[in-house]
């Protein structure tokens, strides 16, 4: 297969526009304050995977100027931006777009009621638990399911991890 002029200037074009996007999407996610991708709250995920759609139809496509795509792009930022605005002002759309923190073990015993609304399994619970330096359930006073999809356990008084002020060590 031998390239010609044509092929040539379209592979360019594909590398140009390319380069183009990732310098305007690394400024806009940039611009938008993203976190790490697993603490994207919902909204934020959605906003990424629209704007690597969005991305992508300039970049394969010549028939849509580069010019074009950058309306949807910062029309997608901005709605994410004055969303997370909103949010900080007002607690029902914050529950409504970031949900809240749900109780999955309490007290040791486990909520089948909130496993089943938030899909979380038992044996991801025990899972953590155990990442957590801890062998029983009756050790856990709670186990939270946190807004960023991450998992909080937190022990009984009695079973927290031994620390060097437990047994009168100074550690300088």
């Amino acid at each position: 297969m031998t390239f010609n002029n044509r092929k040539c200037r379209i592979m360019f074009t594909l590398v140009e526009r390319t380069i183009i996007f990732y310098i305007t999407l690394m400024l806009l996610m940039r611009v938008s304050g993203k976190r790490q991708v697993g603490e994207l709250q919902l909204s934020e995920f959605v906003t990424a995977v629209m704007i690597s759609e969005l991305a992508v139809l300039p970049i394969t496509s010549k028939d849509i100027p580069v010019l074009f795509c950058y309306v949807p792009l910062i029309t997608v930022i901005f709605l994410e931006v004055f969303i997370s605005f909103i949010c900080k002002k007002n607690v029902r759309l914050r529950r409504f777009f970031d949900s809240s923190p749900v109780v999955l073990v309490e007290k040791g015993r486990v909520l089948e009621k909130n496993l089943i609304k938030t899909r979380v399994s038992i044996d991801e619970i025990f899972c953590e638990i155990r990442q957590n330096g801890y062998k029983d359930i009756s050790d856990i006073q709670y186990v939270i399911l946190e807004q960023n999809g991450k998992l909080s356990v937190l022990p009984k008084r009695k079973s927290n991890n031994l620390t060097p002020s437990d047994i009168n060590i100074n550690v300088i």
